[in-house]
């Protein structure tokens, strides 16, 4: 009987360590589960933050795209009103070296009428018949491109028709021819309002 009792009382101490140990293993078994459901619950909210990254960069790509382009637009812009102020600035330089020219040409043949004025014979001396006839003049006509035309008439003034070609002109300015080594005066001419004319000076 004894020896029953202590068999039974070791086969409870083995039931009740080996009921402790079920329990440790349940309890580390729940703490497993625990544990992976907040490693999972992690790497769903470090999916969805690097989901959210990756869209936020997407859309920063994009804006930098749109302004690169907006910057190449400005600078093309930039470049065609450098290149139109250069033509300009060009084509000023290029007016303001004629306008110089022609007044150095206006100076001259000043100092040359000054010249031939001062060496003509006193006492009014009889003038030839050929002095008398109008003497050829160049007409400065503008239009889609300035030309210019030879004419013979008396001397023109501001302000005198002119009629060229059935077209009628009206004279601006006079000075020196602009053609090299020429003599005759030039008269500047602008449209004059009206169009075609009808009797003016005459000019071929």
């Amino acid at each position: 009987m004894r020896l029953l009792e202590a068999r039974r009382r070791e086969l409870e101490e083995h039931a009740a360590r080996f009921a402790g140990k079920v329990e440790e293993l349940e309890r580390r078994e729940q703490l497993l589960r625990d544990s992976r459901l907040s490693v999972e619950r992690l790497l769903r909210l470090g999916s969805a933050d690097l989901e959210e990254r990756e869209l936020e960069l997407t859309q920063l790509i994009a804006e930098l795209t749109e302004r690169e382009a907006a910057l190449r637009a400005q600078e093309a812009e930039l470049a065609r009103r450098r290149a139109e102020v250069g033509a300009v600035e060009l084509r000023r330089a290029a007016l303001e070296r004629r306008e110089r020219a022609l007044e150095r040409r206006e100076a001259e043949l000043a100092a040359r009428e000054a010249e031939l004025a001062a060496c003509a014979p006193a006492g009014g001396a009889s003038v030839p018949p050929e002095a008398s006839a109008p003497a050829p003049v160049l007409l400065f006509v503008p239009g889609e491109r300035y030309r210019l035309v030879e004419a013979v008439q008396p001397p023109l003034s501001p302000g005198d028709a002119v009629e060229v070609e059935g077209a009628r002109y009206v004279v601006a300015r006079t000075g020196p021819s602009p053609l090299p080594g020429d003599a005759r005066r030039c008269a500047y001419l602008v449209g004059a309002p009206g169009g075609a004319a009808s009797a003016s000076r005459g000019s071929r």
